[in-house]
This record gives C-alpha cells, structure tokens and sequence, in this order.
C-alpha cells in the first residue's frame, strides 16, 4: 500500500495559516523553523482527513516528524483543545537567563557571581584559568568551606553555561589508544600487563618564571618526570635549572625506586606510595638517555633500555605536561604559558616564587591530586589504586640505597686538606673520621637538591671499586636543606655587592705601585752598564808611554812623557827587523811602562 501524498494547501489555506507561519519566520534556530512548519502542516492535514483515512496520516507525519504517531496523536488530541496555542513553543518569562537547582544554597546568584569572579580573578597576573578548573574550585568550596552536599551547588554543566560567554574555546577531545596498552620501540614492541613493567622517562622546561629569596628572577626550571605506563602514576622527579642531562635523569630515577618521606611542611594528606625497580624504561632517543652513564646505570640495577619508535609512543607523559601546566602551573604567579603569541602580560612583573615553594606545591600536586586522580577511562580506581593492583606479587622489586648512590648521584673528586675537611662550593666540610685521610684524594657524591650531607667515597685505585666511607656536612650549618643553586646565587650575589663597595684608594695604591716597580727596575746588562758609565766619568785620564829599552839608552836622554817613537819615527828609516823583536814590538804598542823607573821600583 503506497503511502498518501500530503495534500496540497489552498491560498484560502494560506492565508489561514499566516499568523503561525510568521511566528515560525520568527524563529532564529533553522531546525527548530523547519519543525515548526511541519507541525503545522500536520495538524491541518490531520483535522481535515477523513475519520477511516486519519491514522494513515498521523502514521505519515509521525515519519516526517521522525517521532512516534503515539506523540503526534496526543500533539493532535491537544490541537483540537487548545487550538493553535498547543504546538506554539511558549516562552518563558526567564529565556535568556541562567536557572539553578531548587536546592542550591545560598542561591543561584550567589553561585553565578562567585564562578564568574574565580574564573576573572584567575585569569589575571600571568595566571590562566580555564572551566574544569573553575569547577573544582567551586565543588571545593561548597564541600570544605560550605559543607554541602551534591545536589546543592552547581553541577559541571551549569559552571561550562556560565562561563559560555566568557570563555568560547571549543572542546576537541582526542579518541585515545584504544583498548589494551602497546609501545613500539626500536628494538621490540612492549605490550604493557602489570605495574613497574613499563617506565617513561622525558623532560621539559617548565612554563613558570622563578626567582630567588631576592625576587630576582633565575629563569625556567627543567622537569624529568618518571611515569609508570600501566597505572599512569608518576614515581619520581628531579627539578632544577640546569638543561637535563644524564645525571640529572639519574637523580629522578633514584627519587622514583626509593621509598618517599616528606615532612610537615608539604602539607600531604596522602603518602606517596608507588616506588621499586622496573623491568623497561623507554625514553626518546635524546642523547643524554645514550649516554655511557644511564647504560651504566641500568646495567647495574638489571634494567632494559628501549627507545621509542614514534613520538606518540610517549603521549602518557606528554599528557602529564599538559596537565602539569593546566592543573597547576597556569594558577601560580610567574606563568609564562606554552603558547608564545598567547603569553600572558608581564609574567616577570608577578613572578615570585622560589625553587623551594615550586617543589613544594608541585609535590603536593602529584601526591595528593595526580596520582589520586583516576587514570583515563577507568573510573572505578585512581592511579595510585591501579599501581597496587597492577603489581606481581604484591610488592615492588628493591635494592640497596648505596648501589644507588654509587649510580646516580653526581661526583667529584677532592683531596682531604687539615683536620679532616674538605672544600665543596665555598663550604667547608669537616669530620673527624675524615681526619685518617688527609692528603688523600677521595669522591664526593651529592644531590644538588641538598647538599646539606656530601657522600664520601675512596677513591677508585688501580681498577679497585670505590667503598662508601661516611657522610660529612658543613662546618657551622644550621639548616635543614642547602639548595646548590642557592648557595651559588648567594655567592655570585656577594661577589655583585663587593663590587658596589668604593675601591678608588686600593686602585691608586696599586697602580703608583706598578709605576714604581717600572721606573726602578732594570735588568741585569743596564745596571751593569749604568755603573760602568758612572766609573768611566769619575775615573782620572790615563798617559800612555811607549818604552823601548835598548843598551844606550838613559833616563836622562828620553823623557817620560814624550814617546820615544814620535821623536825619531820620521828622521832614520830603520831596517827591517827579525819577526821576534817586531813581535815584542807590538806588544809594547799596548802596553808602554817606564822601563828604569819600573827597575828602580823593584
């Protein structure tokens, strides 16, 4: 049976229907004009239909409605009452306008204010605040300052609604990996099953300016975050400023296999439980995760290397990124943000936090809120949860702390000076065990986080491992911790304030002192030349007199200070003479005495 074709309206028709026509024209929404029209369509074939062929239509229209003809018969049973006012969409005295729950306390303005005010307030300083975040801020108010309970303050939609117009990003969300959790690596394809099977390690600089106790600003911070692929919690970190290395990777990795103590001052409502040994640890292929020293490492606690064979491989730890700086970092003081043409406004004006409060909130961040938070898409356990699930056996693989210390902390050698004490950054270290060791060269082991202890080991001789000799602090220290960035800060900020100090009479002291030093000394050859002038000008001139002594002659005949060849030489030419007597002759040419007068000396 084909089905009835809709009747064709007639202009009479028409122009009956103009009023409900135009209150359709004047709706904004294309769809809802669309459906709208059709309603009215449907009711006046309906009406005017024959009694027997009645269902037949209200099956047709209830197709075109895409509804069911149960519907449109009670939307028709209406019509007939009420007329055209059944089908007409009423508005509502409050359209346009954002409606709460019935049992809301204190009111719904009061909630509408207080999500708009947060959502301001932290936007503003360099900080950025987005709706999920506006959420937990109102659920954690209403719940610990209010003490109310779910159904009495605002739900997450109503939060999204409220921010609408002042927050319009569209919301992307990605499909995810699917079930199961596989890695390709280059060497394997890892298919994760259990906890402490999978580790990832990376890093990144942190988008959050930092200062010291000065508020001068010491830059970013670098972030090595260790992840457990299965369970999704973070096991260890290190933080610091220097670009992450392999010591640095190190550092983190010994944070995560170590069990974690944190004192009061972190405020932790939760331990921070996951730690041991894995069996892999996948990385990107970065040259410090090559290096001799992480083979090294994970040679010696029985790990296996891999490196990923895509980038996406890592997405678990790239997302923990991202909430790092969503969840947290966009709250705080100082935040630069990740994208550079979005960069919040004078992120160095507000920037205010030290080293020491970062690791603070940030510890507190992964304990209390990341790892109790449930991983993506399993809702009945949270990360730390599913950790303890996950393990075979029931506990995690240990090892001694020394092998770790051995491993992965940073070393340098020093020769042990008097009274046992070493020199370490400007500080003075000092034990009395250390004393049976002076002038011996042993090795330092520490962490740059703290440095308030300094692990000394022997040093390595003749192929001879290195033994674990004791622990030596600094001499006259009263603190808890001693940060090595500080302690280098506050050196180069001393060296900074002595420059500023007025040096103008040391600088003329020295440089009259050099003038001097010039002017007066000499080398050896001019000394000996300048006293060889001052004799040659104070000493008497000298006669020189030729002496030829011969038989004949007499003192009397040739006087002493005439030369006996100047007086003759021109009047008798001499013959030529033997070679001896010319030779005595020469002689006497250098050298002439009186000879009688040197006779009657004798």
């Amino acid at each position: 049976m084909s089905e009835p074709i809709a009747p064709q309206t007639t202009s009479t028709e028409a122009d009956n229907q103009q009023p409900h026509q135009l209150i359709a024209e004047l709706m904004e929404d294309a769809e809802a004009k669309r459906q709208m029209l059709m309603k009215i369509d449907a009711m006046q074939d309906i009406t005017q239909a024959h009694r027997n062929a009645r269902r037949s239509r209200i099956d047709y229209w209830a197709k075109q409605l895409e509804i069911s003809p149960r519907t449109l018969d009670r939307w028709h049973s209406r019509f007939r009452k009420e007329g055209w006012s059944a089908i007409v969409p009423a508005v509502r005295a409050d359209k346009g306008k954002v409606r709460g729950g019935k049992n809301w306390k204190p009111s719904t303005d009061y909630w509408v204010k207080f999500i708009q005010r947060t959502y301001k307030d932290g936007n503003r300083h360099s900080r950025r605040m987005n709706c999920s975040q506006v959420y937990n801020q109102v659920k954690a108010h209403a719940r610990l300052e209010l003490s109310l309970s779910d159904g009495e303050y605002p739900s997450h939609f109503f939060v999204y609604q409220v921010l609408e117009p002042l927050a319009k990003k569209p919301k992307i969300r990605h499909p995810g990996q699917g079930p199961g959790i596989l890695i390709k690596t280059t060497a394997e394809t890892l298919s994760v099953e259990y906890s402490n099977q999978v580790w990832q390690i990376d890093h990144t600089p942190l988008d959050i300016l930092l200062t010291n106790e000065g508020y001068e600003i010491l830059g970013r911070p670098y972030l090595t975050t260790i992840i457990d692929s299965y369970s999704g919690c973070v096991l260890g970190f290190y933080l610091g400023f220097a670009a992450a290395g392999s010591h640095e990777v190190g550092l983190a990795l010994r944070h995560a296999v170590l069990q974690k103590q944190y004192g009061s001052e972190y405020e932790l409502t939760n331990d921070w439980e996951p730690y041991g040994l894995p069996d892999y640890i996948v990385t990107d292929r970065a040259k410090e995760f090559k290096s001799k020293h992480l083979k090294h490492v994970a040679a010696d606690l029985g790990i296996k290397l891999r490196y990923r064979a895509y980038p996406e491989q890592g997405g678990i730890i790239e997302s923990s990124f991202d909430k790092n700086n969503k969840e947290l970092l966009s709250l705080l003081p100082g935040y630069t943000g990740s994208n550079v043409q979005k960069r919040p406004q004078n992120a160095e004006k507000y920037a205010c936090l030290t080293y020491k409060d970062l690791e603070l909130v940030f510890t507190r961040y992964l304990v209390d809120h990341y790892n109790h938070h449930h991983p993506p898409g399993v809702y009945n356990q949270t990360r730390n949860q599913r950790w303890w699930a996950g393990l075979v056996g029931g506990q995690p693989r240990t090892i001694d702390e020394h092998r770790l210390d051995l491993c992965l902390m940073k070393t340098l050698p020093r020769k042990v000076q008097k009274l046992g004490s070493v020199l370490f950054k400007g500080l003075t270290y000092q034990a009395d065990w250390l004393k049976d060791y002076e002038s011996q060269w042993v090795v330092l082991r520490y962490d740059p986080r703290n440095i308030v202890a300094l692990l000394v080991y022997s040093a390595e001789i003749e192929g001879k491992p290195a033994r674990f000799l004791g622990m030596i602090k600094p001499r006259g220290n009263e603190r808890d911790v001693l940060i090595l960035r500080d302690v280098e800060d506050n050196k180069k900020q001393m060296r900074l304030e002595g420059r500023k100090i007025d040096q103008a009479s040391i600088l003329s002291e020295r440089i009259a002192l050099n003038r001097f030093a010039k002017k007066e000394i000499k080398t050896l050859k001019q000394r000996r030349r300048a006293e060889q002038d001052r004799i040659n000008k104070k000493a008497p001139p000298i006669n020189v007199v030729e002496l030829r002594p011969t038989s004949s002659s007499t003192p009397e005949s040739t006087p002493l200070d005439v030369p006996i060849a100047a007086t003759d030489h021109h009047k008798h030419k001499s013959p030529p003479k033997p070679a001896d007597e010319r030779k005595s002759e020469r002689a006497s040419e250098i050298i002439s005495f009186d000879w009688n007068q040197l006779m009657d000396d004798a």
